[in-house]
């Protein structure tokens, strides 16, 4: 009996890295985006500008002194410009920062876009979350693009943007991006879509999106990290 346990514990312990594995894939797959921006352009994705200090390469956007200077680059007709110039606001303190990476998120250029999303949910951004929903629901955006978006929405922790997903996921055929979405909702973990989630475990055929359900699940039914930073200000009129 010893030896059944023992064999039992295995599986579980396997099982379980399984679904770690699953999550990481979805997640790297997103992540290694920015990187290959960069490298299309033949630019390093952590370019200094032009004004380094002893601090390091981003000390002035570090401290807030150049969020305008950086911001006014997003205008630049030449896209190296402006993914420096979105490097740097996203390495910013400075609330103002979060105004012009909402004003990047309408690029031309989908790597500006996608990177100037990435920095709102590392900031948490919770102001973002409108644009953030809107744009996923936007016709002829790219795959990857959503999947940028619904993980800067699992970020940022927004309650308001759970409800949306949901419903984004019930006419989403990408088994992708479905699974992007499910991981974000776990992340938000908002405990008023338990019931929308578990119907999904129960509608869904593809094993490896019934496993990021069940993690999702778990991750709701926890104590809340009290992760989601509410805007303590109101932010800047828009950036012409």
């Amino acid at each position: 009996m010893r030896a059944v346990d023992c064999i039992r514990s295995r599986v579980a312990a396997s099982t379980s890295c399984m679904r770690a594995s699953v999550v990481a894939l979805w997640i790297a797959a997103t992540l290694t985006a920015p990187p290959l921006a960069f490298a299309q352009l033949g630019i390093s994705p952590y370019h200094a500008g032009p004004q380094e200090d002893s601090r390091g390469p981003h000390a002035k956007a570090l401290d807030g002194t150049d969020v305008d200077q950086w911001g006014r680059r997003l205008d630049s007709a030449n896209v190296k410009d402006r993914l420096i110039a979105v490097e740097d606001l996203g390495l910013s303190d400075s609330p103002r920062a979060v105004t012009y990476l909402l004003k990047a998120m309408g690029d031309a250029d989908l790597r500006v876009q996608s990177r100037a999303i990435d920095f709102l949910g590392s900031h948490r951004a919770s102001d973002a979350t409108p644009l953030l929903v809107q744009k996923l629901y936007l016709k002829g955006i790219p795959k990857v693009l959503r999947q940028h978006v619904l993980t800067a929405l699992g970020r940022i922790g927004d309650p308001s943007a759970s409800r949306p997903i949901v419903d984004y996921l019930s006419q989403e055929g990408n088994k992708d991006i479905r699974g992007t979405g499910i991981y974000a909702l776990g992340e938000i973990g908002d405990i008023t879509v338990e019931s929308d989630l578990r119907k999904m475990a129960d509608q869904e055929s593809d094993a490896r999106l019934k496993s990021l359900v069940d993690e999702a699940l778990t991750k709701i039914a926890r104590p809340p990290k009290q992760q989601y930073i509410p805007p303590s200000v109101p932010i800047d009129a828009p950036v012409p």
